[in-house]
């Protein structure tokens, strides 16, 4: 006869339990450690990003390169996703200021709790309808930039 390898005596209602959900810790910015929650604003790509650096009062101003390491990514199994707009745990090199390497990404449901423990502010990510691309030298609205009468 084949060995049992499926459990005996309630093997089958243990199979089916639901097991205990994994809580997953949620890391806050620290000073001494120099991080920052931050939002992506822009992806370059081969795990680099620009980012803004948000504290509890809102936006600071400047943009900052970030890098994702080989190291974060095998800690979630490359299953995850980052795009603009994204929140994320960014420690800033000592050696570099402008530049910084992602410690965590947090989700939409983490979020939360940083805004109820005042780490972040309610923040709009500026969208790129809300930039404006037109001529700063042109006044009128209307102009399309070219003349018809030359067609």
């Amino acid at each position: 006869m084949p060995k049992n390898l499926k459990g005996g005596k309630g093997g089958k209602s243990m199979k089916n339990s639901s097991a205990p959900v994994k809580v997953r810790e949620i890391p806050v910015p620290e000073e001494e450690d120099d991080s920052h929650v931050c939002i992506i604003t822009k992806v370059y790509g081969n795990g680099r990003y620009l980012c803004q650096v948000i504290n509890n009062t809102g936006i600071v101003q400047g943009d900052r390169q970030v890098h994702l390491s080989q190291g974060v990514k095998k800690k979630y199994a490359r299953g995850i996703i980052i795009n603009g707009g994204s929140y994320v745990l960014v420690s800033f090199r000592e050696f570099q200021k402008d530049k910084g390497d992602i410690i965590f990404v947090y989700k939409d449901s983490e979020l939360e709790y940083l805004k109820q423990n005042d780490y972040i502010t309610s923040t709009k990510i500026i969208q790129e309808t809300d930039i404006n691309f037109s001529n700063d030298n042109n006044n009128d609205n209307n102009d399309p930039g070219f003349d018809f009468s030359d067609i």
